[in-house]
């Protein structure tokens, strides 16, 4: 195609974006009927049925667009975080903040660091930028904090932490963070995505929100709606950060960037804090569960603190993947991080974890 020429150079750079398997897909390609889906991280249980009242209440308001400055929302998502609204940034899910934060922050020929095996829109959103990615790799499966503070230099604008990390489950802890923080020039964004935090029962865990609070100007955390408030299909995800960072990154984004369906299940998943407990309670029984079973199984398990698992079969992930497909189980192969004998698997409910298990066994 001649008229390419004319695209941006950066484009050509960019991966497409690879996602698990969805149930329709597999529906098409296998034609399968009862599948397991434990590849994307979302929540088994579902949406709070207050969030599925209040999204039937506002069907007949979409013909109308929502009110652009989603003000009732951010108070509700201010409150909840012990903010001030101005602390607030919306987005059709965490991921179109991700994609702004390098419009924001990352000119052509400046540098952003990454964990070389976490989430890869980060990369891809500031590669859009012409901003040039430094991969730090992982220790033990976990950031490696020092190992990022030992190549911060003056070109550097932008740090990602991943917290916990997607793939592995594992966390940074405040004292790391608390060290960390106080090494980087506070003209350096450090982003702390916190998509899975609502998991998380370490102690230790280090809650970006925390240093907001504190005051750091350079801070920004990000949070969804998409895992344990189960809600991935409505994208709903916001961030809390310094007012001006907010304000900047609002006037940047798109206008009515969320939906009025979104924008009432939202408050109404957090007000129902019984059904999140329940949720992040199964979860945590879940991936005991499946912890066990692996290791029995004599697979080598990454301990998580998120709503999956990471583990070693000992053998390609690729083919593994293939054969569980084909009898209706679908986990994520996780050679696209470069662990080439790693599957990463959501925790189900406990039948489709002990369905998973049983599959397993019969592949491995």
């Amino acid at each position: 195609m001649q008229h390419e020429s004319f695209f941006r150079p950066a484009v050509f750079s960019l991966y497409d974006y690879i996602a698990g398997k969805t149930i329709e897909e597999v529906k098409r390609e296998l034609g399968l009927d009862d599948i397991v889906k434990l590849a994307s991280n979302e929540n088994p249980n579902g949406p709070s049925p207050r969030a599925l009242k209040a999204i039937t209440n506002e069907l007949t308001n979409i013909y109308m667009y929502p009110e652009k400055s989603f003000l009732d929302l951010k108070k509700v998502l201010a409150d909840i975080n012990g903010v001030d609204p101005k602390n607030i940034v919306v987005g059709h899910g965490s991921e179109t903040i991700i994609q702004l934060i390098p419009q924001l922050y990352v000119n052509p020929g400046e540098e952003v660091i990454v964990g070389d095996k976490t989430y890869g829109r980060y990369e891809e959103a500031c590669k859009l930028m012409n901003g040039i990615v430094r991969h730090v790799p992982l220790m033990d499966y976990r950031y490696d904090l020092s190992g990022i503070t030992d190549i911060v230099n003056c070109k550097t604008k932008l740090i990602w932490i991943c917290n916990p990390n997607n793939p592995t489950g594992t966390i940074v802890k405040r004292s790391e963070v608390e060290v960390f923080l106080k090494s980087i020039p506070k003209e350096i964004a450090v982003v702390f995505d916190q998509a899975y935090f609502e998991y998380v029962d370490d102690p230790q865990y280090a809650n970006g929100l925390d240093f907001v609070k504190e005051g750091l100007e350079n801070v920004i955390v990000l949070r969804t709606f998409s895992k344990a408030h189960g809600l991935a299909g409505l994208r709903l995800g916001y961030g809390i950060a310094h007012a001006r960072v907010c304000q900047m990154l609002d006037r940047i984004k798109e206008p009515f960037n969320l939906n009025r369906l979104s924008i009432v299940a939202g408050p109404a998943s957090l007000a129902d804090q019984e059904w999140l407990s329940k949720c992040v309670t199964e979860n945590r029984v879940g991936r005991d569960y499946l912890s066990q079973e692996l290791r029995a199984l004599g697979c080598d398990v990454v301990p998580s603190q998120a709503n999956f698992i990471l583990f070693d079969v000992k053998q390609d992930c690729e083919l593994l993947f293939k054969r569980l497909l084909v009898k209706g189980v679908i986990v994520r192969p996780a050679a696209g991080w470069g662990l080439d004998s790693f599957i990463r698997v959501t925790v189900g409910t406990m039948k489709e974890n002990k369905r998973f298990i049983e599959t397993l066994k019969e592949e491995l």
